[in-house]
């Protein structure tokens, strides 16, 4: 209790200062007045009595301030007047307090916005019971499984409690409610033990079980849909309603918070995963399934990898697969992998290149604190001499740093989100829309707090110590600086500014690096034409025919397609390039004898006559499609150049047959069309095998047709003629293959753009930084250079002197700076393509440019000091 109101005393007196303090000064009167009762009783006059007692008492000053000190809270008191202290410094000048924050605002803002991105990304876990717990199961790299080898490891496992599944990407559908439209939602098919392996109690309603499979008219709902669209309604439950063409009865409302298993792409309905063909669902090599599983309590990593490849091993044995398929067992605590997988190194890469401009920015305002200390020097000469102790000078110092730092991180956290969210449009051009927040919450604010905090000790702590160096001789001395005392600042905001063009160097050399890659990337041969092709992708609706009667009404639509104004050609395929499906069969051919372990899949497109020239592609050897190759027709295949050098033995490979594992017959080779990459523009291209769509199995049409003008213009009339033509056709979606194409490399072309940036930003930065170091120069060598004058010197030799030794910092900053970007861009080595980390043009630039940059900011001065009058510098000295 004693302690309870110490504590409690403590904090009164900093809630009720004004009164604590009157007590105080009662209470001290008090003891003097008794004093002076003491010595009135031993016999002295009043007056002689009170002036004895306020000498017996001591000085009443230091007694306050002892009981003050008793309390244990003048820190509080002393850090509130330092920091009034530090804003009325700060308001009094203007230009550096903006510039200082403006600069810090931009490292600090960059830094909290990469790190709110890789928060949402690459570090949240699943709002789940133990998301520890989870592992994802892929093939090598990442890509997904077939729906057979899913059941055969759910079922013979004895590492996992349970595993679910659910289909690749998520797909979107018009939802309606008897008469009323609801709009587009997002929906994602997936097994019955979904929310069961990922322990998610549903927040009205049931889940989806095992039992909705065979049936699959029913769906769960989000808690966003529910609220947003049937306004919490517990009457939903049990509802009718109709995505798609499909209806379907809702079971149950996910709880709040819960979007599913991948970040950034909320689901707003889970469907049964029978949803999809039996085709899919059949086909052991129907790599479109993602797997997530949860381990038993107490099985190991390694233990869980190893009994799923023996698992995936004795699956390709009963098969009679020539290579055992290849599985990997990943962490999915924070969901699926795919966004982590294609921009996790990036975004670290990020974090590295907007640390290096936040220090860039943090010794840029160190060298400007230098600056204005030495103005300060005659203000801490003064505080030195009348007692001010060094520890409490440099507190004070460092308490103006911490309040540029403060609004710096401020204006840098209120800038952030609107910068992050500007970032998710590159992720979203390669995974599809994603819909991140990023609102402030308390992760955000703990990181720029931390940041905030490291950055004011970086910049303010040599500055504080430099300053607090000077001597009491400064108060006897007229001028800008000392004898003693400038050099050592000189040299101090010189091997700053040598630091910040070393970083500047590092950052713009990354910059370069990244910019030549994506450079090769954009002008590599992809085997197409990208530029104005439309893509209408649709499928037929419930009800609709299937196989051969959907192909008959597909090349409808395209005739339909051809003939309007302003289409130059018109064709489908099965998967549009470029658009991240991928079907592949084993390939049998003769004199084709693969050794264990070697590929011998190929990528499997079903495409029209006039989709190569549509697209594009060059027609090598033989024919194109045409109206023969139909269900009656022989067998007929178009191969690419990868395919015939691999499984054919090159050359001209028309007329010579091979099968494939999962269609009957021979095929016969009709032509041979020129490589194109099919996912990735840093993949080469696969071995491809083309069928025409009249005789290969084709589920849904992407019909690629090529425009005279801007296609996104034509695609509503477009799609309004094949719906007049086939009132059966569904939309699935619509793009163009450029943005395909520029999708793929979405992560390159952010590193390049962001690196960019930064770069400049660090450029900038170092202009600055050199501006004040020469401003302060020139200043403080006026009484030098008026003397030069005097005796005859040129303007332009003053220049020169100026400028180059601004230039000679540079220099030493760059070479520095080349050789810690050597070790930097070896790291980066990996994210780029087509460049060597060692290339020198990407050294060389940067050089050229810091040195172009210190240049110009010396110029000014420069000619500043070449206009010195010598008898105006020398009238004081």
């Amino acid at each position: 209790m004693r302690g309870f109101r110490i504590l409690k005393q403590r904090f009164s007196s900093l809630i009720r200062r004004r009164s604590v303090e009157s007590d105080l000064e009662r209470e001290l009167s008090l003891h003097i007045e008794q004093l002076a009762k003491e010595n009135v009783s031993r016999g002295m006059s009043e007056p002689e009595a009170h002036l004895q007692a306020r000498r017996d008492f001591g000085p009443i000053a230091l007694v306050e301030e002892a009981c003050r000190d008793a309390r244990r809270v003048t820190w509080v008191e002393d850090f509130r007047r330092d920091v009034l202290y530090a804003l009325r410094q700060l308001g009094k000048s203007p230009g550096f307090t903006l510039t200082a924050v403006f600069s810090l605002a931009l490292g600090i803002g960059a830094n909290t916005a990469i790190f709110s991105l890789a928060d949402a990304i690459l570090l949240r876990s699943l709002p789940i019971q133990e998301p520890q717990e989870l592992v994802e199961i892929t093939q090598p790299g990442g890509g997904s499984i077939s729906y057979p080898l899913y059941k055969y490891i759910r079922d013979h496992n004895s590492v996992f409690s349970g595993a679910l599944v659910l289909s690749a990407g998520r797909y979107t559908a018009g939802l309606r409610m008897g008469s009323s439209e609801l709009g587009d939602i997002r929906f994602s098919p997936v097994s019955g033990d979904y929310f069961g392996v990922l322990g998610v109690t549903p927040a009205a309603g049931r889940a989806l079980t095992d039992r909705d499979m065979a049936a699959a008219n029913t769906a769960v709902i989000s808690y966003r849909l529910w609220q947003e669209r049937f306004h919490g309604d517990p009457g939903v439950i049990g509802a009718a309603v109709v995505a798609g063409a499909k209806p379907y009865t809702i079971v149950g409302v996910a709880p709040t918070g819960f979007t599913g298993v991948m970040a950034g792409q909320p689901i707003d309905l889970w469907l049964p995963i029978t949803w999809f063909d039996r085709h899919y669902l059949e086909n052991p090599v129907a790599f479109i399934f993602r797997v997530i599983a949860r381990r038993k309590p107490g099985i190991t990593e390694e233990a869980t990898q190893a009994e799923v490849r023996l698992l995936a091993r004795q699956w390709s044995m009963d098969l009679k697969f020539g290579e055992p398929a290849g599985v990997e067992v990943s962490s999915a605590s924070g969901g699926l992998n795919k966004v982590r997988r294609e921009f996790g190194r990036s975004l670290w890469a990020l974090m590295g290149v907007v640390m290096l401009l936040l220090l860039c920015a943090a010794v840029n305002v160190a060298n400007l604190l230098m600056v204005r200390a030495s103005k300060r020097r005659r203000e801490i000469a003064i505080r030195l001499s009348i007692g001010a102790g060094r520890g409490r000078l440099i507190r004070q110092l460092l308490t103006e740093s911490f309040v540029l730092a403060a609004l710096g991180g401020a204006l840098g956290l209120l800038l952030a989100p609107a910068a992050a969210q500007s970032l998710v449009r590159f992720l979203s051009a390669q995974m599809g829309t994603m819909n991140l927040s990023f609102s402030i919450d308390p992760r955000m604010l703990a990181f720029t707090a931390a940041m905030s905090c490291a950055v004011a000790l970086c910049f303010g702590l040599v500055p504080a110590l430099a300053a607090t160096r000077t001597g009491r001789w400064a108060l006897f001395r007229d001028g800008f600086s000392s004898p003693l005392d400038a050099p050592r600042t000189t040299r101090t905001g010189t091997l700053l500014v040598i630091a910040q063009v070393a970083i500047s160097c590092v950052l713009l050399s990354v910059a370069v690096l990244f910019a030549r890659s994506l450079n090769h990337l954009v002008q590599l041969d992809a085997g197409f034409e990208r530029e104005n092709v439309l893509i209408l992708s649709a499928g037929m609706a419930d009800g609709g025919p299937k196989g051969p009667g959907a192909a008959r009404l597909y090349g409808r639509v395209l005739e339909s397609l051809a003939n309007v104004p302003g289409v130059r050609s018109s064709a489908l395929s099965s998967e549009p390039l470029f658009g991240g499906g991928r079907w592949t069969e084993a390939v049998t051919a003769p004199g084709f004898n693969p050794a264990p372990g070697q590929n011998r899949e190929a990528v499997m497109l079903v495409v029209s006559p006039n989709f190569f020239r549509t697209m594009g592609t060059r027609l090598l050897a033989g024919r194109d499609f045409d109206s023969r190759d139909d269900i009656q027709g022989e067998k007929v295949a178009i191969v690419n150049e990868a395919m015939a050098r691999y499984f054919l033995g090159g050359g001209n490979p028309t007329g010579r047959s091979f099968e494939l594992t999962g269609i009957p017959g021979p095929l016969t080779v009709v032509g041979m069309v020129e490589d194109v990459r099919y996912q990735s523009l840093r993949e080469p291209a696969p071995p491809m095998i083309y069928l025409s769509y009249l005789q290969g199995p084709i589920e849904g049409a992407n019909f690629a047709v090529r425009t005279a003008v801007d296609p996104e213009k034509m695609a509503d009339g477009l799609w309004n003629e094949a719906k007049r033509q086939v009132p059966l056709l569904r939309y699935r979606g619509m793009t163009t293959q450029a943005r395909l194409v520029d999708g793929s490399i979405a992560r390159d072309r952010m590193l390049a753009q962001l690196s960019g940036a930064f770069g400049l930003a660090g450029a900038v930065l170092v202009s600055l930084g050199l501006f004040g170091l020469t401003v302060y120069e020139v200043s403080r060598r006026t009484p030098e250079l008026g003397v030069r004058i005097a005796v005859g010197a040129q303007p332009s030799d003053v220049v020169r002197l100026v400028v180059g030794r601004a230039i000679l910092l540079v220099a030493c900053g760059v070479g520095l700076g080349m050789a810690a970007a050597t070790v930097v861009m070896r790291i980066a080595e990996g994210l780029v393509y087509g460049v060597r980390a060692t290339d020198s043009a990407s050294l060389l630039l940067p050089a050229l440019m810091l040195l172009a940059v210190g240049a110009a900011a010396a110029y000014w001065p420069a000619q500043r000091a070449a206009s010195i009058d010598p008898v105006a510098a020398l009238r004081d000295q």
